[in-house]
């Protein structure tokens, strides 16, 4: 399949400039340039994979848009002027072992040899890396492999954990490069650098340094280079940053693609406090949300987004002051460069509460091999800086006052919390880390079956706060078993809400993940007997916040998932 496609494309980017209006292409894939104005650039961005993204004095955008075979007819139906791309080369060097991509770091590696650095790092430093597989075979024979880096592999003591995942996009390969430089970095600076030395001690991380092998090398497993060399879809022509579940909606699709299907219960299985994932074709820090931009919903962390994307592009500027500079000076919400929706930096944010950011590292999405050195000297220090700022906020353990063991909690700030940047503990150790802007916070704690605990908090920009709480059962009536039950949950129709010990539900409200009230109850309305049950039938899916009192005046705190 691929010794017919690949003519065809070749042939197609030979002109230089083709004119919509005056050819009429079908082909399975390239690139388009055209200028657009801000209303259908916006329009254009959930339909399309656009990239390369300008903004012009008066207002437009000069626009890239990658079309597969699949959308092409759909994108010239709509009558907008376009030249094709001109087929482009970077002069790449490929490196065939790991002595020759870790000499001078001027080659990209060809697969096997990505395979054999992988395993190398493993087999040289066996207690600091381990190579996980999240997915075992990609469609076209590939494999998606992640380096767990930390001075104890088989237990992450309670530490924070950051994940980097590279390429998620085939042709956008500069990351892939860096990313695989940085663990290298890591490994051989362990033990004589201390600032790494106090990374890896502290700091449990994760790095995917190729995402998307199928579409890196499509033509060839020894050949990387612009499209149609490499692709940016996956071998099923489709755009993962754009099929991941989409944020502030059900999850409508019963299937995903192997890669997304993969990296979905890969991030499930892992707590993850801070993720980035890296692009190429532009220069910006790409905070949440993509899927809105910021008149429509900001993040409830945004005021913190904006410091740490500060601190990522000015340590740029600091060694490079033309890098990293797009934008607001190399900083940007998603939605307001332009929107997207079915990202997974969105779908790590809404569904699974982790603060993940997108970064694109240098406008070329393939450079000449000679320049990589250079583009790592611009970025490596943020890239370190970012992994540290995990263990900055509010941190600690919520345990039980009277066993000492470690509890599943939900840590939610009143006033502030929203669209589920609350964080929650992580078994086996209870621990629990909540970047966020410093500040004063009443932070609530609350945990099945224990009495919530709220603690009035300040928070001071780049440093750490240890937090450890201890939750109390309530007292003196049926020996502690005075305990909120609900079920089911998660709900699909109706949730039972029953509160044991002979008391009663005196008040009650529940919130959304906006933290707008759903619907308050009062005691007239209430049944007498300690139980309730709640019509979740006409509620969108989603997830809610239950606070309710009893009639011993004790608070509880309770998350109720809503789903089909």
């Amino acid at each position: 399949m691929k010794k017919n496609i690949l003519p065809l494309i070749a042939t197609i980017l030979i002109a230089i400039t083709v004119s919509a209006q005056d050819t009429a292409l079908t082909y399975p894939a390239t690139y388009v340039e055209t200028v657009l104005d801000a209303a259908t650039l916006q329009s254009l961005s959930r339909d399309f994979s656009v990239d390369k993204v300008q903004r012009n004095a008066d207002g437009t955008f000069n626009t890239r848009i990658s079309l597969s075979y699949k959308e092409f007819d759909a994108f010239q139906a709509l009558h907008i002027p376009y030249t094709v791309t001109p087929k482009t080369r970077a002069q790449v060097t490929m490196a065939h072992n790991y002595e020759q991509m870790t000499a001078s770091w001027t080659r990209y590696p060809t697969y096997s040899t990505y395979l054999a650095i992988m395993d190398t790092f493993q087999t040289r430093y066996p207690n600091l890396c381990e190579i996980d597989t999240i997915l075992a075979t990609t469609p076209n024979g590939h494999k998606i492999l992640c380096a767990h880096i930390s001075n104890n592999l088989n237990d992450n003591e309670g530490k924070p954990s950051v994940c980097y995942i590279s390429t998620i996009h085939g042709d956008e390969v500069v990351g892939y490069h860096e990313m695989l430089r940085l663990i290298h970095y890591l490994l051989t600076n362990y033990n004589t650098n201390s600032y790494i030395t106090h990374l890896v001690n502290n700091i449990d991380l994760w790095i995917c340094p190729l995402y998307n092998p199928d579409g890196t090398y499509f033509s060839s497993d020894n050949q990387i280079n612009e499209t149609p060399v490499s692709m940016r879809y996956n071998s099923h022509w489709e755009d993962l940053n754009r099929d991941f579940p989409l944020a502030g909606e059900p999850i409508a699709k019963s299937s995903y693609e192997p890669e997304i299907e993969a990296m979905m219960q890969f991030l499930s299985a892992h707590n993850f406090t801070l993720a980035a994932n890296f692009h190429g074709g532009a220069e910006v820090f790409n905070y949440p949300w993509d899927t809105w931009m910021t008149w429509q919903r900001s993040h409830a962390d945004a005021d913190w987004w904006e410091l740490v994307g500060r601190q990522f592009a000015d340590t740029c500027h600091f060694v490079f002051p033309l890098f990293m500079n797009e934008e607001d000076n190399g900083v940007t919400e998603g939605g307001d460069w332009y929107v997207i929706t079915g990202s997974m930096q969105d779908y790590h944010n809404w569904y699974l509460g982790t603060r993940h950011v997108t970064v694109e590292v240098s406008n070329d999405k393939v450079l000449n091999s000679s320049q990589l050195p250079i583009y790592w000297g611009y970025i490596y220090r943020s890239l370190l800086n970012f992994i540290a700022e995990a263990d900055n906020g509010i941190h600690g353990t919520v345990t039980d006052s009277l066993t000492g063991e470690p509890l599943e909690a939900l840590i939610y700030i009143a006033n502030h919390d929203l669209d589920h940047s609350y964080v929650e503990t992580s078994l086996p150790h209870g621990d629990y880390h909540r970047p966020i802007k410093g500040g004063q916070y009443a932070v609530t704690y609350s945990a099945e079956g224990y009495l919530p605990k709220t603690i009035v908090t300040n928070v001071v920009d780049g440093e750490k706060l240890v937090q450890n709480v201890q939750l109390s059962k309530p007292v003196g009536i049926d020996n502690y078993e005075n305990k909120v039950t609900i079920y089911p949950n998660p709900a699909k129709d109706y949730v039972t809400v029953e509160v044991d010990g002979g008391l009663e539900i005196v008040d009650m409200a529940l919130y959304d993940i906006h933290g707008r009230p759903v619907e308050t109850f009062h005691e007239t309305s209430l049944q007498r007997d300690g139980i309730i049950k709640l019509d979740f039938r006409a509620l969108p899916f989603g997830t809610y916040i239950l606070h309710l009192k009893t009639s011993d005046n004790r608070e509880f705190i309770r998350k109720i998932i809503h789903n089909s």
